[in-house]
């Protein structure tokens, strides 16, 4: 178990040296969304390379105009993350029960299928969701 952490953290860091390091809308060794080349129309995780470059850079405003459903679900997924070690280092059972709710999957696709439409309409009140 101590490994897979491990490992797990070990890429983690690299990414987050890369995509520091490397700006991907300058470098074109980044991955490029297959629905976005294909239909000329964002998904729900268009821009979000961008926006980790700029998170990692201390510009949520930028991040933000990249994809706004990325940077608002990193609270809650930091929280989340927070609470995973503090049962893994206690030992004990921190977790948050909302994930654990059958509720909860559904409402988070909503979520992001609403995005998504949204980002792609094309009325001026939507176009700040676009990539």
């Amino acid at each position: 178990m101590k490994f897979k952490y491990t490992l797990g953290l070990i890429i983690f860091i690299a990414l987050s040296m890369v995509y520091y390091k490397f700006n991907p809308e300058v470098y074109n060794f980044f991955p490029e969304c297959p629905f976005h080349k294909l239909f000329n129309l964002d998904c729900p995780g268009c821009g979000s390379q961008r926006a980790i470059h700029s998170l990692l850079h201390g510009d949520i405003i930028q991040a933000a105009n990249y994809n706004l459903l990325l940077v608002m679900s990193l609270p809650v997924l930091i929280i989340h993350f927070f609470f995973k070690v503090a049962s893994y280092l206690t030992k004990e059972d921190h977790d948050l029960k909302i994930w654990y709710s059958p509720v909860t999957p559904k409402i988070i696709f909503t979520i992001v299928i609403l995005f998504w439409i949204a980002r792609n309409l094309p009325y001026q009140l939507f176009k700040y969701l676009a990539a």
